[in-house]
């Protein structure tokens, strides 16, 4: 069956690129097993695994921050919820062993952004940040498209699926690098499958019209 999504332009047409300041705040959810600035270079060559822009082969290293508690939440958790149904229910495993970690950058940090008219600037349509995961090998296409044609960048700025208040990034390195080296963490991490946790989530998913699953 032919993929709805168009591949990207060869040449890509010039890309918005903005920065990140140096001591931005970032925040992410990830398992217990890594740490808050760890890089993930497992390749995501399937539909319906991984995320909207991990890498198809491995060439690179990657991980996904938010600007605050909220921006993890919606795309590491709401993303993939269906929007037919109510209440909008998180199962409980997709939070056992995993923590909401803060970092910052230690430096400034450049992006390819995807937000406003970032997407339509290089020949893509909202699609690219807001399809379903049937999509997701088309998007992880295009970022592979977008970080070749921008080599000096360190990522990807977007906003998550379901929520245009808050911004999302993609920070890339080389395939064989653990930690991002433009990222240090800022210290406690709170486990989400606790009663921290739970506090904190049903504060963040309420505006999803989403709860945690019994």
């Amino acid at each position: 069956m032919a993929s709805p999504y168009p591949h990207p332009p060869t040449p890509l047409p010039a890309a918005l690129v903005t920065t990140i300041p140096a001591g931005t705040t970032m925040w992410r959810i990830h398992a217990t097993s890594r740490g808050a600035t760890d890089l993930n270079p497992t390749p995501s060559p399937r539909v319906r695994r991984g995320g909207r822009f991990d890498s198809l082969d491995g060439s690179y290293a990657y991980t996904y921050l938010g600007d605050s508690p909220a921006a993890a939440v919606a795309e590491t958790l709401c993303r993939t919820l269906p929007v037919d149904q109510s209440p909008r229910l998180i199962p409980r495993a997709q939070i056992a062993d995993r923590v909401l970690s803060e970092a910052t950058a230690t430096r400034d940090v450049s992006v390819v952004d995807l937000t406003g008219t970032g997407a339509a600037r290089i020949n893509a349509g909202i699609w690219l940040t807001k399809c379903d995961p049937s999509g997701y090998l088309a998007t992880r296409t295009w970022a592979a498209a977008i970080l070749a044609a921008n080599p000096g960048v360190d990522g990807i700025q977007f906003r998550p699926r379901h929520d245009e208040n808050t911004l999302s990034w993609l920070l890339t390195g080389p395939a064989t690098t653990a930690r991002h080296p433009a990222l240090a963490s800022v210290g406690g991490v709170i486990h989400l499958d606790s009663p921290a946790g739970h506090h904190l989530l049903g504060a963040l998913l309420t505006p999803h019209n989403a709860a945690l699953g019994p």
